[in-house]
């Protein structure tokens, strides 16, 4: 039913499924910038109608910090083993080329999905923080 493709989205990909699978917003401006600088981008394909359905980025220094971000896939294609599709392709990665003790984090909006992978939450000994640029 779906296929990965290691590439970056488009701007338009990535604010389109950002946008259908409830994440927050971003600015066009922002995805030209930062798109294609990632350390790792795969893409979920629908096989039989093409669609891309979904996407995960990591980016950080390559060295001590790896965030896995921009997770998503479409609703309709939810529960239906593609988010782990994309997710055991980005755990691949971080065990490839992560040195021992990097530090690969996410913000995790879904419980009990990233626990697969070995991911605990952080608090109360840390807590995440965010600040949204206006």
């Amino acid at each position: 039913m779906f296929k990965t493709r290691l590439e970056v989205p488009s701007s338009e990909v990535f604010l389109r499924l950002r946008k259908e699978a409830g994440m927050g917003p971003r600015s066009i401006e922002g995805a030209e910038k930062g798109l294609g600088r990632e350390l790792f981008s795969i893409l979920l394909e629908h096989v039989s109608t093409g669609e891309i359905v979904g996407m995960g980025r990591i980016v950080g220094d390559g060295g001590t910090v790896f965030h896995v971000c921009d997770m998503a896939v479409l609703p309709d294609y939810q529960r239906m083993g593609g988010g782990s599709l994309i997710m055991s392709e980005i755990m691949s990665f971080i065990e490839r080329e992560a040195p021992p003790d990097s530090y690969v984090n996410l913000m995790a909006d879904v419980d009990g999905f990233y626990e697969k992978w070995g991911f605990e939450k952080t608090s109360p000994r840390s807590k995440g923080m965010a600040l949204k640029v206006k």
